[in-house]
């Protein structure tokens, strides 16, 4: 993107807009994400602790959750761009909530089986994969003020509602599963309330359809990909995305959960074994905590001249943790260095979607940002099942320097071959 390219000032990073019902998304925004940090935990627990399935199997449910983003997103951001954003998160939040029911009177009946958590992990990441994009893109609509805050006021609703939502995990052993997901079903209700308020400002007319619905489709998903290759900014970030995904969530996903688990005996039964999930929520909550007081500290600096810089150091900062991870060490000195992961995660994933939304042609915003997210998600299921195998044959702490070591060349090669590095807007000729 030359300097011509570029957004002038005042024009997309700062357009004084009529209320638009922004308090509603971001409402709705901490919803969606309270309700699966609880997931965050109890999928793991149900796996691993209820069920008792083997590390391989556990990677395959894993990678089930994740797979429907894989092949979907790129779909669901063709539909953002031409549909009624708000209407697909309303839809979206709904059957999440008939979803987690459905669950809920699973895991109440004694009836879960592997089979039922490998359906309900595809629905759940099918919904995700269609109301990600969807959301993403409502955020330029209802943004009260500049872009780059308005992402992250939403990333301080992502990462307090995963917070609660672990937080409340922990609880596991006086609620019980079923009130945990019946309250999930609840939440996304609420949440659906919300998104009809939301009032976001008219989207540009749709490019009219030529020739047959695939290969429009194809051309329209092409752009979105020409654009972000062709940007000097984005495409960096993408590569970035991609590592993450493979390196950072699959490790999340996978090995630190089977190394939270190693701290308890193999032999706990009956509701001692909820306290699997009570330190696994403990050892989430340090990561998001982490996140959330990193996404704080950059809304409250405000603008930040050197994006690519700080975005490939919280990178670089997560990439260490992981290789440390590999040593065996008190549990209270791992989730230190999670709580480490998580100040740098917050910057990653905030700084991440910021340059994308900022550098993104107008018309294209929803079909870059799916191809973002699927740069972050498409490398999860493949890292999920690989990790699980790797575990499986040399155990979790040794695995775990594969994600680590890979994540730091894939920083050293950004910075060294691409811009980003060099990315500063007071001299916007660089990018």
């Amino acid at each position: 993107m030359t300097a011509n390219d570029r957004p002038a000032p005042g024009t997309r990073d700062a357009i004084p807009a009529p209320p638009t019902g922004f308090a509603s998304y971001l409402f709705t925004q901490g919803a969606w994400f309270l309700a699966f940090g609880l997931q965050m935990v109890l999928f793991p627990y149900l796996v691993r602790v209820l069920l008792q399935e083997n590390e391989i199997r556990f990677g395959l449910a894993q990678m089930s959750m994740q797979l429907p983003t894989v092949l979907l997103i790129l779909l669901g951001g063709f539909v953002a761009d031409r549909t009624d954003t708000r209407r697909t998160v309303l839809i979206g939040c709904g059957l999440c909530a008939a979803t987690f029911l459905g669950l809920g009177v699973f895991v109440a009946g004694g009836r879960l089986t592997y089979g039922t958590l490998i359906i309900y992990a595809l629905i759940i990441g099918t919904i995700g994969a269609f109301v990600t994009p969807a959301r993403d893109a409502l955020l330029s609509r209802v943004a009260p003020g500049g872009v780059h805050r308005a992402v992250g006021f939403a990333s301080l609703a992502q990462f307090g509602g995963q917070i609660l939502g672990m937080a409340v995990a922990t609880a596991a052993p006086l609620l019980g599963l079923p009130a945990l997901l019946f309250g999930q079903a609840a939440l996304m209700a609420a949440a659906a309330v919300a998104a009809m308020r939301i009032k976001p400002r008219p989207a540009g007319a749709p490019r009219i359809r030529e020739g047959s619905v695939l290969g429009f489709m194809a051309s329209e998903i092409g752009g979105g990909f020409r654009a972000a290759i062709a940007s000097p900014v984005i495409a960096p970030v993408i590569i970035c995305a991609v590592g993450m995904g493979m390196c950072f969530m699959g490790a999340f996903a996978v090995l630190l959960p089977l190394i939270v688990q190693n701290y308890f005996p193999s032999d706990l039964v009956g509701p001692a074994r909820t306290q699997i999930a009570t330190a696994l929520g403990i050892f989430s909550l340090t990561f998001w905590v982490g996140s959330i007081l990193s996404a704080t500290a950059l809304l409250r600096f405000g603008h930040i001249r050197r994006k690519g810089v700080v975005y490939l150091a919280s990178l670089f900062t997560g990439a260490s943790v992981l290789v440390l991870c590999s040593i065996p060490m008190p549990f209270w000195l791992l989730c230190g260095l999670n709580f480490v992961w998580g100040l740098g995660g917050g910057v990653a994933m905030t700084l991440g979607r910021s340059l994308v939304q900022q550098y993104a042609p107008p018309d294209k915003v929803a079909r870059v940002l799916s191809i973002f997210t699927l740069g972050t998600m498409g490398g999860a299921p493949a890292g999920a099942v690989l990790y699980g195998v790797l575990a499986h044959a040399i155990g979790p702490h040794a695995a775990i320097l594969f994600p680590g070591v890979g994540m730091l060349v894939i920083v050293g090669g950004v910075s060294v071959f691409s811009q980003l590095w060099r990315l500063d807007e007071a001299h916007p000729e660089v990018a």
